[in-house]
């Protein structure tokens, strides 16, 4: 008997191959499981949902995508954000449906990557050093920090 967790996999999108190997080249980003949870971060971050259908390579397994610690936590709040209507997204066996938003937030991160770098001319470590920058230094992390920092605990 196979579950569902072992059949469900995170697909890497084809038109970004080619980046995702320069991400790893250029970023330091030792895997490509690594490079998705980032571009996923960074496409949900834009508003970039962007569905593909055409995949390269194989696959990366369920076990394996939620190695980190962090990662279940990415996947899932990144579902229960964009299907707020629906609280049974969270459920086991939506771990599919899940799983595809993860992947439509990736792809959009990975084209919002492909676009800074075809019109900044930076390099990929530049722009990645910038985004992680930009989302500590937003708004909200800003003055969550600060207030963090103000409090009478520090």
């Amino acid at each position: 008997m196979t579950s569902v967790s072992n059949e469900v996999r995170a697909r890497r999108p084809h038109e970004y191959a080619t980046l995702m190997g320069e991400l790893q080249a250029e970023a330091g980003f030792p895997t490509f499981r690594d490079i998705l949870l980032f571009a996923a971060a960074v496409g949900f971050r834009q508003g970039r949902r962007v569905p593909f259908v055409k995949t390269s390579g194989e696959s990366i397994r369920l076990d394996v995508l939620m190695a980190p610690a962090f990662s279940d936590t990415l996947v899932n709040m990144i579902a229960a954000n964009v299907v707020s209507d629906d609280p049974e997204i969270m459920d086991g066996g939506r771990v599919g449906s899940r799983i595809k938003i993860f992947e439509e937030y990736a792809n959009g991160g990975l084209e919002y990557i492909q676009e800074q770098k075809n019109v900044g001319h930076e390099s990929l470590n530049t722009i990645v050093r910038r985004l992680v920058t930009e989302a500590f230094a937003g708004e909200k992390g800003a003055k969550q920090l600060d207030n963090l920092l103000s409090s009478p605990g520090w």
